[in-house]
Parts: structure tokens; sequence; C-alpha cells
């Protein structure tokens, strides 16, 4: 809890810097000098300041669940590179070993309290509205299993590159746990996938093999393990090579009646996510799923 307040704090402290316009000068100076120190307890960032690249790294074991602490730091980290006028790419990996992100943390939602799962959620919007709305270009290097709330992150980036390893798999499988992907998600997809495609996935759960991926563009590429950093480095060079200010803007011509739809209903999405997910029924369906977790670890 103590982790979570402080970064929260940091948070704010670097969101007050970013909205004023008489100290942009301060805040790029500050997120300069922090930049070398940017590993916290779940994420590791490496910035090349002659690259303007930097690779940020989930690691938390043992599959980067996306917990309430995990969406905080994340958070912090992009607002500081976002900041950072030097920082014009951004790949995003894991450290945990055949696993990018195994999605929402369960726990995070599992016998909270309304107000708990509110926090949680907000964070949740917070993450994909600063990933999806980026103005660095970003690349996901999928080195694993991707399912969930990890797919939906690597759709917020504008390019996916996913290790070729038919033991892997990656998609919104939400239904299978009882569990109805918000409008975002599904948008999210949409836009990537198409409108039957997604149909079909949500409905189904479906969980995509690498190979089934890159057939229906849920990813972009596929690579051997050994060549996932070296390939997402040499493909964001070409996306570096487009003048910022017109990728920039075309991006935003993409993206942003889906980010508009979220930021003017966050607060009656976040009511019916806490309203959904603490039903009974609903919590029975998770209770169901951590205790076959438990059988599986056994």
């Amino acid at each position: 809890m103590a982790l979570r307040i402080a970064l929260r704090q940091k948070y704010v402290f670097l969101g007050l810097l970013s909205s004023s316009g008489n100290h942009g000068r301060v805040a790029t100076v500050l997120v300069s000098q922090m930049r070398n120190n940017a590993t916290s307890p779940n994420i590791k960032v490496d910035f090349n300041q002659s690259t303007g690249v930097a690779v940020l790294s989930m690691q938390s074991p043992p599959v980067n669940s996306l917990s309430l602490d995990l969406l905080t730091e994340l958070c912090i980290n992009l607002e500081k590179l976002e900041m950072d006028r030097a920082c014009r790419g951004l790949i995003i990996t894991s450290n945990q070993p055949k696993v990018f992100s195994a999605g929402l943390d369960i726990l995070e939602m599992y016998g909270k309290s309304p107000e708990r799962c509110g926090e949680f959620w907000r964070a949740v919007q917070e993450m994909w509205l600063k990933m999806y709305g980026s103005n660095m270009v970003t690349i996901a290097a999928i080195n694993g299993s991707s399912p969930a709330g990890g797919c939906l992150l690597s759709l917020t980036c504008d390019y996916r590159i996913m290790v070729d390893n038919p033991r892997y798999s990656i998609g919104l499988n939400e239904t299978l746990l009882g569990i109805v992907a918000p409008f975002w998600f599904k948008e999210t997809m949409a836009n990537t996938v198409g409108h039957r495609n997604t149909e079909m996935a949500l409905e189904l759960g479906l969980l995509y093999s690498p190979s089934e991926a890159l057939k229906i563009g849920l990813v972009d590429q596929l690579v051997p393990q050994d060549q996932l950093l070296t390939t997402a480095t040499e493909t964001m060079k070409k996306w570096l090579a487009i003048p910022d200010h017109a990728r920039q803007i075309t991006k935003s011509m993409m993206r942003k009646p889906t980010l508009d739809k979220l930021t003017s209903n966050r607060e009656a999405d976040i009511q019916n996510f806490v309203s959904f997910i603490t039903k009974d029924s609903i919590q029975k369906s998770l209770r169901m799923y951590l205790e076959m977790l438990k059988k599986r670890k056994a």
C-alpha cells in the first residue's frame, strides 16, 4: 500500500508539471535527470538517448498480471517518457520467460470492495488511454503468451511482433471466465482485425496461436525468440523515419474517436464494471477459476 501511495504521489507531481505550460522546460529537465533511474519493482526502463528509443520491460513474477501496482507503475513510466521530448519510440516487452502478460489480475477483482474495484478499473482505463493515445511510436515485443488484458496492452501499440512458438497464445478470452470485454476493448480489437473476426473472438473467448494471430492481423510479424528485440529495434527505425508531426496527426485521426468515446464515458464505464464484477454470479465464476488455478499448481 505504501508503495502504491508513493507511486501515485509521483504520478500526480509529474502530471502537474506536464499540465503547466510555463514549466515545460523544468518538466523536461526533471524527467531527463530521472530517466537513468527508471527501475521500479515491476517495471524496468532502458532509454537510449542516441536513438531516442526506450525499452520498457514488465518484470512482475510470475506472469506479469496487471495488478493495481503494476498498472500504476506502468502509467508513471509512460508519463515520464511521454514528457521527455528526446524519447520518440517505445518498445514494450517482458522480462518473464514464456509470457508477455497474463492479463488483468483476478485477485484485484475477486472479493474486493466496490471502491477498490473502481480504483482498479480506473487504472486499467488510464493505461489504455496513455498507450492507445501515445505520441511515441509504440511496438509490442511479445515474448510469450498474452491473453486478455495482455492482449489489450499489445493491441494499444502501433506494431506487434510476436515470438513464433506454437505453445504461445494471444487473444481477448474474457468470456471463458464469465466476464464481458467492455466496449473499448472491443473497439480496439475491431480497429485492428475487423468486426467479424472480433465478434467471433470475443463471443468464443478465442486464444490464437502466433500463426493464427498473424493470419487475422492480430500481430504483424513473427520471429524466432532470439531475434525479437533486434527485430523490434530495426522495425522502430522505419517508423521513426517518418516525420513525427505527420505520423502523430495521422495516428490521432485514426484513434481519436475511440479514445474520445471512453474519455467522455469513464465514470459510467467504471460504474458498469463495478456493478458487473461484484455480482454474486461473477464472483462465483472468478472463485471457480482461482480454485482451478490452485489445482493446476498443485
